[in-house]
């Protein structure tokens, strides 16, 4: 099995999950496209590379999901957030994006090491988010209080909601789908 196709294949199972653990309509409506796109997305080459925000990837394990990603994360295209320019030394992102042609949709899996935060944004798009690894303080929603989230949670940011997250005493894992108005081309 290449890499793709554990990639994909693990994408779809997440779909799933968040479909299976959504407690909103728009959730499983943004999580149901996903999975509707990545099925059947075309391939695009990419050549690996790790940051040093993975170096605690081994402590990323308190789900069957989690331990799947931990397995495949070495593969996978880390890039530095566009957000904080710490050289990818505490947080990361593979833009799924990137890997897949995706029309309509902007995903990616975020990865933020322990007692790490990622900064505080909005965007217009609309945004789920499954958990898959670390409990962690969430700001999402449209709150303005940090909310403990365990992992095989999923979350939901209205178009331009301020939100951010801080990882607690392991790696956060997530995967987030933003659709509708505002992507990037």
């Amino acid at each position: 099995m290449t890499v793709d196709d554990e990639l994909r294949l693990w994408l779809v199972e997440a779909a799933d999950a968040a479909i299976e653990f959504s407690n909103r309509s728009e959730i499983a409506e943004g999580a149901e496209k996903f999975r509707s796109v990545i099925e059947i997305a075309a391939s695009i080459p990419f050549e690996s590379q790790m940051l040093p925000a993975l170096r605690n990837l081994h402590r990323v394990s308190d789900t069957p999901r989690a331990c799947e990603f931990a397995a495949i994360a070495p593969s996978l295209r880390w890039v530095q957030s566009h957000r904080w320019d710490d050289e990818g030394n505490d947080r990361a992102l593979c833009v799924l994006s990137d890997a897949f042609e995706l029309p309509g949709l902007e995903v990616g899996i975020m990865y933020v090491d322990q007692n790490c935060s990622y900064p505080v944004h909005n965007h217009p798009p609309q945004e789920l988010y499954l958990t898959i690894s670390g409990s962690a303080r969430w700001r999402y929603g449209g709150a303005e209080k940090l909310v403990e989230v365990k992992p095989e949670t999923t979350l939901y940011n209205h178009p331009s909601d301020i939100h951010t997250v801080e990882a607690g005493d392991t790696p956060l894992v997530a995967m987030y789908v933003l659709w509708g108005e505002g992507l990037r081309p």
